[in-house]
């Protein structure tokens, strides 16, 4: 895919300037019909014209609260995780903190970054090679976790980018990401995403053969599995999700559990979770998604490699 074209637009001329005979280098008024509708002889004209570019990408919406507030809104997301681990009889320190910034802005994400937060998560692979390279030049220590759907031509690009994947859920895309490690010398830490819900729509291996794809991810392409990770379907108790992966994991040995967002990482917590990946609690509800496409735009927002259907985190 290609980078869309920016909105091309076309001056008209006023209705001063309008003769009989138009000059030259004069364009003809276009005739509106009522509600925006074109008038027939902009269909005729049209038919002899290239397809105009479509509408440029929105902008991500504003950001909630101002920056500064960053620290605060931190500082109380690492208290309730604090908070968590008490009640759960867990040291502190023991889980995670992923600030899940897709979508987000720079100057969203240095504010964090300001208020001492490390560990990041995106959904898009081009998004993050625009958004994080300067970034994380300014700011040592940073992870960056890869949270979405991962296409197999993107693996060389997510394995160089990220220091965590946790979307692995087919066998293309672990033989892709072996050999992409094998190229590049480097070797992301991998999630397993069980479909622990039966309903695909979220991505994710199915529970049946999670057993069957783990050992393949392992023995066969040697990836660097240290955990797994789940999304509960919306609208139910995540609870029996997070305990059938914590069961899945002990089964074979993995201590990583990627589990619990910003609704429901107090449960994550008690039923084991290593990792916790929230956004709207630290940043605020999230801005409105770009339309799907390849590249991301000059502020590091928008771009995709495939649809994401995950919620908000």
């Amino acid at each position: 895919m290609t980078a869309m074209n920016e909105e091309q637009t076309t001056e008209f001329s006023t209705a001063s300037e309008r003769s009989a005979v138009p000059e030259p280098d004069a364009v003809p008024e276009r005739t509106v019909a009522p509600e925006g509708r074109p008038a027939p002889q902009d269909v005729a004209s049209d038919s002899h014209r290239p397809e105009p570019p479509p509408d440029p990408e929105p902008r991500p919406e504003p950001e909630p609260a101002p920056f500064p507030d960053a620290a605060a809104r931190l500082a109380a997301l690492r208290s309730r995780l604090d908070e968590a681990c008490r009640r759960a009889g867990r040291p502190l320190g023991s889980v995670t903190l992923v600030a899940v910034s897709k979508y987000r802005s720079r100057d969203a994400v240095t504010a964090a970054l300001d208020a001492g937060q490390r560990d990041f998560a995106e959904s898009r692979v081009q998004e993050a090679r625009v958004k994080w390279p300067q970034l994380r030049a300014r700011h040592p220590g940073v992870r960056l976790h890869l949270v979405g759907p991962l296409r197999t031509d993107r693996t060389t690009a997510a394995v160089l980018g990220f220091d965590a994947l946790h979307s692995i859920d087919r066998t293309p895309l672990a033989a892709a990401l072996a050999a992409a490690m094998t190229r590049t010398g480097r070797r992301p830490d991998c999630y397993v995403h069980v479909d622990t819900g039966g309903t695909a729509q979220r991505g994710g291996v199915p529970l049946d053969g999670a057993d069957a794809f783990l050992k393949e991810c392992r023995e066969v392409y040697g990836l660097p599995v240290v955990g797994l990770m789940c999304l509960p379907p919306a609208g139910q108790d995540p609870r029996p999700h997070f305990r059938v992966l914590r069961s899945l994991a002990a089964a074979h040995g993995l201590a990583g559990l990627s589990m619990g967002v910003s609704d429901d990482f107090e449960a994550a917590v008690a039923e084991g979770a290593t990792v916790i990946r929230v956004g709207r609690a630290l940043f605020g509800p999230r801005p409105r998604r770009p339309r799907d496409r390849t590249d991301a735009g000059p502020d590091g927002t928008g771009g995709t490699d495939r649809p994401d259907p995950r919620p908000p985190a």
